[in-house]
C-alpha cells in the first residue's frame, strides 16, 4: 500500500499526472479515474510546499473485509493519512484521513475507490478540487480558494479579510503566523463535504476548521477558513468583515488549543474579539445564567444558538471587566496547555480561571457573574 502512496506522491511532486493516474485501479469506472484527474489537477494548480501519503493500521486496522467481492480480487482498506503545506499560508501540516480501497490485479496495487466506508460514517477528506477547478488569489495574508464561478465574489471576500485581519491583531494578544487559506465553496452541498458536517449549516455563516493529532499527545493541525456564502452574502460589509474576525480568532488560538477547551470559550472569546471586547455585555435576555454546553452550539433553533453565543460572549466580557482585557486570552491558553491530564472539562476550566484570574475567581463565580 505504501509503494502505491509513495508513487502517487512522487508523480505530484514531478507534475506526472499520466504517473498518478497509472496509480488507479485499471478496471475503476471513469467516474472514479475522472475524479482521481480533478484531485491531480487541483493539487498542483495551487502552491503546494508539501504533501504527504502514509498507509496506516495503528488505529483502524484493515477495514477490506468482504470488498473482495465487489472489485473481484484481493482488497486492503488502511486508513491513508494525508498531510497538505500551502506554500508561505500553512505554519503546520493539515492533516485528514482518506479511506482508500487497494485492490490487486496481476500481482499490482491500486486506488480502486474512495468511499467504501461511507456508509460507516467513515468519508475521504475531500477539498475544493474534488468538485471542479479551482483558482487562488495569493494575498498578503489569505490563499483564497474558489472556483472560476466565483470569482467576483472571491474577490471581495479576499479584501474584507484583509480589513478584518488588520481589525483582529489590534484586538488579539497571543502570537499566530497570521497566514491563512480561505475556501469558498460553490454551495452548501459542497460545504458539507469539505466540513463532513452533520449539523444545520444554513444556520451559519463562516466556519474555522482544524482537528487534531493524538498519536503522541494532542497537537492540533493546520486550520483554514470556510466560508457559507449563501448566508454570508446577504449581510452588510460591516457584518461580514466582524464575522471573519471572529473566525480569524478561532484560527489564532489554534496553535494554543487542547482538548479542555470547551465550545462556550472557543466562541465566547471569538465572539467578544470580533464585536469590540466590551467589558460591559451583562446577562444576555432570556438567559438561564448556566454556561451552555457544546452541543448548544450546533443543535436547536436559530433563536438558542445565537443565545449560546451571546451568554459565552457575555461570560468573556464580564471577566475582562473583572480581571482586565488580557484574561479571556490567557484564559484560552492556559486551558490549551493542558493536554493530557486529570478531570472533566468543567474541572480543567475551574482550575484554569483561579490560575488566570486568582483563587477566589473560579467557574462558579463567573457562571453567576456574567
Amino acid at each position: 500500500m505504501q509503494g502505491v502512496l509513495d508513487a502517487r506522491v512522487a508523480a505530484l511532486k514531478a507534475g506526472d499526472r499520466n504517473g498518478w493516474l497509472a496509480t488507479v485501479d485499471p478496471k475503476a469506472g471513469d467516474g472514479f479515474r475522472v475524479a482521481q484527474a480533478h484531485i491531480f489537477d487541483g493539487l498542483r494548480s495551487l502552491p503546494v510546499e508539501s504533501y504527504g501519503l502514509e498507509a496506516r493500521t495503528d488505529d483502524s486496522g484493515d477495514l477490506g473485509a468482504g470488498l473482495d467481492k465487489k472489485y473481484g480480487a484481493p482488497v486492503q482498506l488502511p486508513e491513508t493519512r494525508q498531510r497538505l503545506r500551502f506554500k508561505g499560508y500553512d505554519d503546520r501540516d493539515d492533516v485528514q484521513s482518506l479511506w482508500l480501497t487497494f485492490v490487486q490485479r496481476d500481482g499490482n496495487w491500486y486506488v480502486a475507490g474512495d468511499d467504501d466506508l461511507a456508509d460507516l460514517g467513515l468519508d475521504t477528506a475531500r477539498g475544493p478540487w474534488d468538485f471542479g477547478p479551482v483558482q487562488a488569489i495569493e494575498g498578503d495574508h489569505f490563499l483564497t480558494l474558489f472556483h472560476p464561478a466565483q470569482s467576483e465574489r472571491a474577490n471581495a471576500l479576499s479584501a474584507m479579510a484583509e480589513e478584518a485581519i488588520a481589525t483582529q491583531a489590534k484586538r488579539w494578544d497571543q502570537p499566530w503566523s497570521g497566514r491563512i487559506p480561505l475556501i469558498v465553496p460553490a454551495d452548501t452541498k459542497e460545504l458539507e463535504q469539505l466540513l463532513q458536517s452533520t449539523i444545520d449549516l444554513d444556520k451559519f455563516v463562516a466556519f474555522v476548521n482544524y482537528s487534531s493529532i493524538r498519536d503522541t499527545g494532542w497537537e492540533s493541525t493546520a486550520p483554514r477558513v470556510y466560508v457559507q456564502d449563501a448566508n454570508l452574502s446577504r449581510y452588510d460589509r460591516a457584518f461580514q468583515v466582524e464575522t471573519l474576525v471572529h473566525e480569524l480568532t478561532h484560527a489564532s488560538g489554534a496553535p494554543l488549543a487542547g482538548p479542555f477547551i470547551p465550545a462556550w470559550v472557543h466562541e465566547g472569546v471569538a465572539d467578544w474579539v470580533a464585536t469590540g471586547r466590551s467589558t460591559k455585555e451583562r446577562h444576555p435576555k432570556g438567559s438561564d445564567r448556566v454556561l451552555p454546553r457544546d452541543y448548544e452550539f450546533s443543535t436547536g433553533s436559530q433563536k438558542a444558538i445565537v443565545q449560546a453565543y451571546a451568554e459565552s460572549r457575555s461570560a468573556m466580557s464580564y471577566l475582562s471587566a473583572k480581571r482586565g482585557l488580557g484574561a479571556p486570552s490567557a484564559l484560552f491558553r492556559t486551558l490549551g496547555e493542558a493536554k493530557v491530564a486529570p478531570g472533566n472539562v468543567d474541572y480543567r476550566v475551574d482550575a484554569a480561571m483561579r490560575t488566570v484570574a486568582g483563587p477566589g475567581f473560579g467557574l462558579a463565580e463567573l457562571e453567576r457573574g456574567f
